[in-house]
Parts: structure tokens; C-alpha cells; sequence
């Protein structure tokens, strides 16, 4: 995502759905990546990866804070696609 293409989430547009989704697959998948891979990349906050959801999304039960989705997506995505090489 640019920042300059999306300025902010709204509630049910597709954007915002895409990115929550995103978001889910991306804290179930980092979860699965062994220790020791982990260790290779120790410059990525995986406590962050491994919790996105949890702690800095699901406000409430059914509520998401779109703010923070945009956030996530503009700002703390694109520096963990810096450190991991892509292949």
C-alpha cells in the first residue's frame, strides 16, 4: 500500500476488509515460523508480527480501530518488507 493512495479505513469499505484480512493471515502465518528461522531475521519485531491482531486491532468484540489498521498498513508493514528479503 502507498500512503499516498489511501489516506484512511472506512467501515465495510473493501480496502479496509482486505487490509484487516491481511493483517489476521499475517499474524497466523508468523506464528508458524519456527525459533530458529526467527533468529535469522532478528531485526523484525516478531512479538509485533506475532500479536498485530490482538493488541493493537480487536479493540472489543466486532470493533476493529480502523486508525491503527491504517497505521499498521502505511507505516509498520512496509519497514518489516525492508529487513525480510524478498526472494
Amino acid at each position: 500500500m502507498y500512503r499516498n493512495q489511501i489516506q484512511e479505513f472506512f467501515p465495510g469499505h473493501p480496502d479496509s476488509i482486505f487490509a484487516e484480512e491481511m493483517l489476521k493471515y499475517i499474524q497466523m502465518e508468523s506464528k508458524k515460523i519456527p525459533k530458529s528461522e526467527k533468529e535469522k531475521y532478528k531485526g523484525l519485531p516478531w512479538d509485533k508480527l506475532d500479536s498485530l491482531w490482538e493488541k493493537d486491532l480487536a479493540r472489543a468484540h466486532d470493533f476493529i480501530d480502523l486508525k491503527m489498521l491504517y497505521a499498521i498498513c502505511a507505516h509498520q508493514i512496509p519497514m518489516f518488507t525492508k529487513i525480510i528479503p524478498m526472494k
